[in-house]
C-alpha cells in the first residue's frame, strides 16, 4: 500500500500551525481565566484542579499548602452545617480558586480592599496564599532580618485559613439561601468573622475563640459610646454595613459571638431562629420581627457590653493590647519598611465589584 509523499509535509505544516495546548494556556491573561467550575480545557498552565470532599480546588500553590486549605474548608463545612443546618441537598462541589500571590489575585479582578471574596454571580470563592498559615508566617527569605518589618508582616497579614473559613461561610450561606434579595450583613459578616478563628485542637475543630483583630475596635467604640445600637445593627444589609465597615465588622462579630457563646443566651438559639426565618422569608425585616420582637434591647445591650468587656486577649504583645484598647482599628496603620510590600487589607468581601 503506497502513501502520498505529501502527507508527511502536510503533517509537519499542521504541527507548526497548531501550538501546543500549554502554549495556548500560557497566553491567557489572568483576568480572562474562566469563572466558576473548570473543565479540563479551562485549566491554565501551572494550575491544578482537585476535588477534595465538598470542594473543587483550583490552585497554583504548592500541594502541601493546598492540602491544608482543603482539609480546613471541609472541616469548616461540617461546622457551618452543624451550626446552621439546611434542608438543601448538596450538589456539585463548591468552587474555590487559590492564587499563589496577591498580585495575581488582583489581576483576576478581585476587590483591592479584600483578602478574599465570594461571588454569587460566578459561584466561586477566590483567595490567595497570604504567606501566613495557622498563625505561622512564611517569610520566604534567607537574607538579613528586619525586626520592624517582620513585626508589621506578622501583625498585618491575614491568616490564610482564617480568610478561607470566613469566605467559606459566605459560600455556604448564599448556597443555603439562593436569593438575590439583600442579605443581613450583621450575621453574614459577623458569622464569617466568628468562624474565622476556628482551628483544629487535639484533632477536633474548636470554634468560638476571641477574634483579637476585632476586639480592640469594638471595645474602643463601647468605651466612647460610639457603637451601633444593637436594634439597628440587626437591620443592616450590605450597603449599610459597609458605610461603617471597620466598626460594623467588629460589632457584628462580637454580637454573633455573644449569641452563640454566652452560656444563657445561646440556649435561646436567637441567631439560628433569625437565619431560619430569613432563609424561609427572604426578608431582613421579617426575620428581625420574628426573632427579636420580645427582646428587651436595653438589657441585651448591657449584657453584650459586659460580655465584650470580659473577653481576654490570648497571645498578644501587652503594648499592642493597650494600643488596641485605646484606639482600635480607627488609628492609621503604621508604614511598612520602604522595601517591603504594603500589608494586605484585613477585610474580606462576599462579592466582586
Amino acid at each position: 500500500m503506497s502513501h502520498s509523499p505529501l502527507l508527511p509535509v502536510l503533517g509537519a505544516l499542521l504541527m507548526l500551525l497548531t501550538p501546543p495546548v500549554s502554549a495556548q494556556r500560557e497566553e491567557t491573561p489572568i483576568k480572562d481565566y474562566k469563572r466558576g467550575a473548570w473543565r479540563p480545557q479551562d485549566i491554565p498552565a501551572g494550575w491544578t484542579v482537585k476535588i477534595v470532599g465538598k470542594y473543587e480546588l483550583q490552585s497554583s500553590i504548592e500541594a502541601d499548602k493546598l492540602a491544608k486549605i482543603g482539609a480546613h474548608l471541609n472541616a469548616m463545612h461540617e461546622l457551618y452545617s452543624k451550626t446552621f443546618p439546611t434542608r438543601r441537598t448538596p450538589g456539585k462541589p463548591f468552587t474555590v480558586k487559590v492564587f499563589a500571590n496577591r498580585k495575581d489575585y488582583l489581576a483576576y479582578g478581585a476587590p483591592p480592599s479584600s483578602a478574599a471574596y465570594y461571588s454569587k454571580r460566578d459561584k466561586e470563592m477566590v483567595g490567595y496564599d497570604t504567606g501566613k498559615t495557622d498563625g505561622v508566617m512564611d517569610t520566604g527569605t534567607t537574607g538579613p532580618r528586619n525586626p520592624i518589618r517582620d513585626r508589621l508582616r506578622e501583625r498585618y497579614t491575614l491568616d490564610t485559613l482564617a480568610v478561607f473559613a470566613h469566605e467559606g461561610w459566605h459560600q455556604y450561606f448564599h448556597w443555603m439561601c439562593p436569593s438575590e434579595v439583600p442579605f443581613p450583613s450583621w450575621c453574614d459578616e459577623g458569622i464569617g468573622e466568628y468562624f474565622g478563628t476556628a482551628r483544629k485542637v487535639d484533632g477536633k475543630m474548636s470554634v468560638g475563640a476571641v477574634n483579637e483583630y476585632r476586639l480592640g475596635t469594638i471595645r474602643a467604640a463601647i468605651k466612647r459610646d460610639k457603637h451601633i445600637p444593637l436594634k439597628d445593627l440587626v437591620t443592616f444589609d450590605q450597603a449599610k454595613y459597609y458605610e461603617v465597615a471597620d466598626l460594623a465588622y467588629a460589632q457584628g462579630w462580637s454580637f454573633v459571638h455573644y449569641l452563640l457563646e454566652h452560656p444563657e443566651i445561646k440556649k435561646q438559639r436567637l441567631l439560628q431562629k433569625f437565619m431560619n426565618t430569613f432563609v424561609d422569608q427572604h426578608e431582613i425585616e421579617k426575620a428581625v420581627q420574628s426573632t427579636f420582637a420580645k427582646v428587651d434591647w436595653a438589657k441585651m445591650e448591657a449584657d453584650w457590653k459586659a460580655w465584650v468587656s470580659a473577653m481576654k486577649y490570648v497571645e498578644v504583645d501587652p503594648t499592642e493590647a493597650a494600643e488596641n484598647e485605646a484606639g482600635g482599628d480607627s488609628k492609621p496603620d503604621p508604614k511598612p519598611d520602604k522595601d517591603d510590600p504594603a500589608p494586605p487589607p484585613r477585610g474580606g468581601g462576599n462579592e466582586r465589584p
